[in-house]
């Protein structure tokens, strides 16, 4: 790496620090690789299978392995990476479901059984009903009494 790369690394990075907000994701909401049948069960006291890491741990949609994130170790990419159609798993960080395939998050119906069981698992009570969650204008402060399961609340 030249002088002039890791000067323009380290203004890049500076930038990336300096940022108040994050950004929006939107989830995609078919996803051809969702396996059938989908798990119906979590293991959130599981470490990784791999190296034992404690943190930041994705379980397989497909076959259950749990294994840690890019982010810790990159076990769960190297799963998916030996088996291709293994590609859908579930965040025990922020019960998100990520597809490697498609390179996307999921929000799927057919999802909603296996993330409303690591939401019981993890918090101990069922998730909020999102047709109750209200909605604050942000600007006005003012807000509905209910949503129709948009934006709010409809990602982990």
């Amino acid at each position: 790496m030249t002088d002039n790369d890791a000067a323009l690394a380290a203004e890049l990075q500076a930038q990336f620090d300096r940022q108040d907000v994050g950004f929006a994701v939107e989830p995609i909401t078919t996803c051809p690789h969702v396996p059938t049948p989908i798990s119906t069960h979590v293991f959130l006291d599981r470490t990784c299978g791999a190296c034992q890491e404690p943190h930041e741990n994705w379980q397989c949609l497909t076959c259950d392995t749990v294994l840690c994130s890019r982010y810790r170790n990159g076990h769960m990419v190297e799963h998916f990476e030996q088996a291709k159609d293994h590609a859908v798993c579930l965040s025990y960080s922020d019960l998100s479901i990520w597809c490697f395939q498609c390179e996307s998050y999921i929000a799927n119906e057919r999802l909603q059984g296996i993330k409303e069981v690591a939401y019981i698992a993890k918090f101990g009570e069922a998730p909020p009903n999102q047709s109750t969650i209200k909605i604050v204008d942000g600007a006005s402060g003012s807000g509905s009494g209910s949503s129709s399961g948009g934006a709010a609340g409809s990602s982990a």
